[in-house]
This record gives C-alpha cells, sequence and structure tokens, in this order.
C-alpha cells in the first residue's frame, strides 16, 4: 500500500527561488503556462510580485513541491 504524500504550505523567502524557479521553467516548458519561455533571474521576478501571498507547498522532507504567488493587476 501506498503512503499518501503530506505537504506543508509555507511563506516562500529568496531561498526558496532555485526550487521555484525548476518548476516555473517546467511549467514554460509546456508552452501553456505563460507568454515568456525562459524564467527571470530573482531580482526581476521579485519586482513583479506582490510581498504578499508568496507560498510554497515542501514535502515531508523540506522539498519545494509546488508554489504561488500574486501579482499586481492593473484596474482597468
Amino acid at each position: 500500500m501506498s503512503r499518501a504524500l503530506s505537504f506543508t504550505i509555507d511563506e516562500m523567502s529568496a531561498n526558496d527561488w532555485a526550487d521555484v524557479r525548476g518548476i516555473y521553467a517546467e511549467g514554460l516548458a509546456t508552452g501553456l503556462a505563460a507568454f515568456t519561455t525562459t524564467p527571470p533571474d530573482w531580482k526581476d521576478w521579485d519586482k513583479g510580485h506582490l510581498t504578499l501571498g508568496r507560498l510554497v507547498a515542501r514535502t515531508d522532507h523540506g522539498a519545494v513541491s509546488g508554489f504561488a504567488a500574486l501579482a499586481p493587476v492593473p484596474d482597468t
């Protein structure tokens, strides 16, 4: 019988960027995730997202397996 995976939701920090960037790159490689083809560096990504609402999902071993982040949207 397989064991169910459990995750912990945690605040994302700059130290998580390498893992988050890798997950982001995998999404971009599908051609369906965004209009860009390569993930930005930390400085540009950080500038384009709100500091509030940056989350990562961590496995039991602490590995980042997913992320979510809020970006500003113009009110037009």
